[in-house]
């Protein structure tokens, strides 16, 4: 093709460039274009921790049952692509939106760009979300506003009071650490470093194991160094192995969700409105109103810290945490 063509603009005649004829996705499932997109969009284009979070949402999307023939469904990865509707979309948002407003909002961002880099990919001329310039399928615009909730007075007792055994341990956890939910539940007894008395002192999360890929050095309160104790042994009475999780079941396998039991215990302690994410909020919150500086607080220090300083780190975190403590049980006094 480029030796005809330079041919023919030696010979002083104009070439006639040649449509180039659109993929033909005639015999292409939804899900033979979603594995497209994965390959040459997202791990072409995406960096490693969006990559993994469009894996997670398109695999969520296809697996999705959609409306088929004779009042039958059938999962949306086998239905042609040319054939996906704005209903099938519907369906996808109405089957995730139980799960939150900004977890259902960013997996229908996900499947609203798949269709849009169909558009530029010559695959399909339009897409399910619009019809000319009406949008048929609206995002939450307001789902992704910061939220500023913290625990109000009493809520903590509540949540513990009404939460089961593994429930109580992670909240205690997440209040005494600022850590994630993931975080928490991939936590293995191996990260845990103790003393020369034993007692467990710092939790160490490897860049693998957090949401920013940086490794976190984390100070142990005496409340939780007492969750932890509890938890040291298998039902046998025999310390836990070093490869089972520190909040998995009762044989130190993991757990890969509190989503059900979180909402029954905000339920029947009469807390509204109240993520598990939050307490982290509430950790950096009132650590920070103990005086603790911006930098100590995980999370909140969007700068790298340099790898010689993870040692000093975690020497002001846990004078922060004592003093932390300290505040929490004047106010439990009162």
């Amino acid at each position: 093709m480029a030796d005809r063509l330079r041919g023919e603009i030696r010979a002083g005649r104009t070439p006639v460039a040649r449509p180039v004829p659109p993929p033909d996705v005639s015999g292409l499932t939804f899900g033979d274009v979603c594995d497209r997109y994965l390959v040459e969009y997202a791990e072409q284009y995406l960096r490693q921790r969006p990559a993994e979070d469009a894996r997670y949402h398109i695999g969520i999307i296809r697996r999705t049952h959609v409306s088929a023939a004779r009042r039958t469904t059938i999962r949306l990865a086998a239905k042609p692509f040319t054939e996906v509707t704005t209903a099938d979309v519907k369906t996808v948002q109405a089957a995730r939106r139980p799960y939150g407003p900004v977890g259902c909002n960013r997996l229908m961002a996900r499947l609203r760009h798949l269709f849009n880099w169909s558009i530029a990919e010559g695959m399909i001329d339009h897409t399910p979300f619009k019809r000319g310039d009406v949008t048929l399928v609206k995002l939450d615009t307001h789902a992704e506003k910061e939220r500023t909730r913290r625990l109000q007075p009493g809520e903590r007792a509540r949540l513990l009071q009404h939460a089961n055994p593994h429930l109580q341990a992670l909240i205690i956890a997440a209040l005494s650490t600022g850590c994630r939910v993931g975080e928490l539940l991939s936590l293995q007894w191996s990260q845990l470093q103790r003393d020369e008395q034993n007692d467990t002192q710092v939790i160490v999360l490897p860049a693998s194991k957090t949401k920013t890929h940086d490794l976190r050095v984390i100070p142990v309160s005496s409340d939780l160094r007492a969750v932890l104790e509890m938890r040291r042994t298998d039902p046998t009475g025999q310390p836990s192995p070093p490869d089972a999780y520190v909040f998995g079941n009762g044989v130190g396998e993991r757990l890969t969700t509190i989503k059900t039991a979180w909402r029954n215990t905000c339920r029947r302690a009469g807390i509204e409105e109240l993520h598990f994410h939050d307490l982290r909020r509430e950790f950096a919150c009132r650590l920070l109103e103990s005086s603790a500086d911006l930098h100590d607080v995980p999370g909140l220090s969007r700068s790298r810290q340099h790898h010689n300083d993870l040692t000093v780190r975690p020497v002001r975190l846990a004078q922060a945490l004592e003093r932390m403590e300290a505040a929490a049980e004047t106010r439990r006094r009162r």
